[in-house]
């Protein structure tokens, strides 16, 4: 059987940790390990246990799943406040603190993970980190720049966005905006399935989504948008997995395909049933996620 414990991971801040649920492999390590940080304003909590847990008892990896900086129960302020360059060195903390643990896991097997806007990182850390043996993303945003897009413009989003960037660029605190909405409401995401999508991910959690602090920064869609690592995918340094279903309204499919395609052998995408939300368990396409995910780390062995 798997256990799970928490840890505290010294951030690149001074005095700022990570939150992180430790899953373990029955037996002795070391062992490989998953390193896995959720997507856009998501907790570990929402949705992520099924998965360190199969990962762990299925395949034997142990797993390491992070809150990102000012979100769920890591430190940080201001809070709410997302950053795709953050959220990297997030990945790193937690990175380095395993390579600094040979008793407990083993440096030549560490995967890195990414759902939806956390496959940014995921993408960049295997074309740039030579060490890692693989990653792996569901529903993944590789693209920024196209994937923004390929929305209808919302000049209002527009507007605060560019509002909250220059508050940033003064020192100033931030403005926020509700996160996820429903698609008749004023929300940096309100696809059809964002709102369904998201209170079925929280109800795996403690915190409804309704009682759960739906805000965010909208500077972001800035980074976003200048963010396009899937377009180095070709340079990966180990076996990449993308699982990602046709009908997603939140990322396109034909991005995530047309990157995989360019990418080479080395990158598999896997097609899953229904969009973007039913990757999560208890959704339509969990399984095929998850039992894809499972074969990667086997081979990785």
């Amino acid at each position: 059987m798997a256990t799970r414990e928490t840890v505290r991971i010294q951030s690149i801040e001074t005095d700022v940790f990570l939150d992180v649920w430790l899953y373990k492999p029955s037996g002795d390590g070391p062992f490989p390990v998953v390193v896995a940080g959720p997507g856009m304003t998501v907790t570990k909590d929402a949705g992520f246990q099924g998965l360190g847990k199969r990962w762990a008892e299925d395949a034997g990896f142990a797993s390491l799943m992070l809150d990102f900086r000012r979100l769920g129960a890591s430190g940080g302020a201001p809070r709410n406040l997302l950053s795709v360059h953050t959220h990297l060195e997030d990945y790193r903390s937690v990175i380095e603190w395993a390579r600094a643990r040979p008793e407990l896991f083993r440096a030549d097997k560490i995967v890195v993970f990414g759902s939806a806007m956390s496959a940014l990182q995921m993408a960049e850390l295997v074309v740039h980190d030579g060490a890692l043996a693989g990653g792996m993303a569901q529903c993944p945003l590789l693209d920024g720049y196209a994937t923004l897009s390929s929305y209808t413009p919302n000049p209002r989003l527009l507007f605060w966005a560019g509002v909250d960037y220059l508050r940033g660029k003064l020192g100033l605190s931030p403005v926020y905006v509700r996160a996820v909405g429903k698609p008749s409401e004023f929300a940096f995401l309100n696809a059809p399935s964002t709102y369904p999508g998201f209170v079925h991910m929280f109800s795996h959690s403690d915190t409804p989504f309704d009682r759960a602090p739906n805000v965010l920064a909208p500077r972001l869609s800035f980074e976003v948008m200048g963010t396009r690592p899937g377009l180095e995918l070709k340079h990966a340094k180990c076996p990449v997995l993308l699982v990602q279903g046709k009908e997603d309204d939140l990322i396109p499919f034909s991005i995530t395909s047309n990157l995989a395609a360019q990418a080479g052998d080395h990158v598999k995408l896997v097609v899953s049933p229904g969009g973007h939300f039913d990757v999560v368990e208890g959704g339509k396409g969990y399984e095929v996620n998850l039992q894809a995910q499972l074969e990667f780390l086997r081979a990785l062995m």
